[in-house]
């Protein structure tokens, strides 16, 4: 098992995505944004660093859904990104939206030594990292659709855990 100390989260953007829009990481499933769910599950991970690339324009409110306390780095520039990954220690990398979902086979996200991904992302941003390794666990998020489909699985789950509860 991979001991996560540092994760990077990409949000993503439409690039036609109108001005008073937000990215798929800032809506809520369940009444909680994505960024949410993504970072508590980091955090009961044992993540203790974290950095967002994101717009300017969503970095407040991105801030917003990381618990008071918590080292994260928001920004945009390149330049923040290679020194944040100036470590030996595994990074957890997300490149998109995702919920956590123990039954969620390995897919997207991957984990890799921070110098790794800080020499493969210096000259072009990829996914093709040699050392990396696959983590299972996140079930990725395309869309509103997707959001719409999970609250339906959560909302049904959670009335299954109560019944039994009761």
């Amino acid at each position: 098992m991979i001991r996560l100390q540092r994760a990077v989260f990409f949000m993503e953007e439409e690039p036609a995505c109108p001005a008073d829009s937000k990215p798929l990481m800032l809506k809520a499933v369940l009444s909680c944004p994505i960024l949410s769910w993504m970072s508590n599950q980091l955090l009961a991970d044992g993540v203790q660093r974290f950095f967002l690339a994101c717009d300017d324009r969503f970095a407040e409110e991105a801030r917003k859904c990381f618990p008071v306390g918590a080292e994260v780095t928001v920004s945009n520039r390149h330049d923040d990104l290679l020194a944040f990954l100036d470590t030996e220690e595994q990074v957890a990398v997300l490149p998109r939206s995702a919920i956590p979902m123990a039954e969620a086979g390995a897919g997207f996200a991957y984990a890799a030594p921070g110098r790794e991904l800080r020499e493969v992302w210096k000259d072009k941003m990829t996914n093709a990292v040699s050392g990396a390794e696959l983590l299972p666990g996140w079930l990725p998020v395309y869309s509103q659709e997707t959001i719409d489909e999970l609250e339906l699985l959560l909302r049904e789950r959670a009335k299954r855990s109560s019944g039994e509860n009761a």
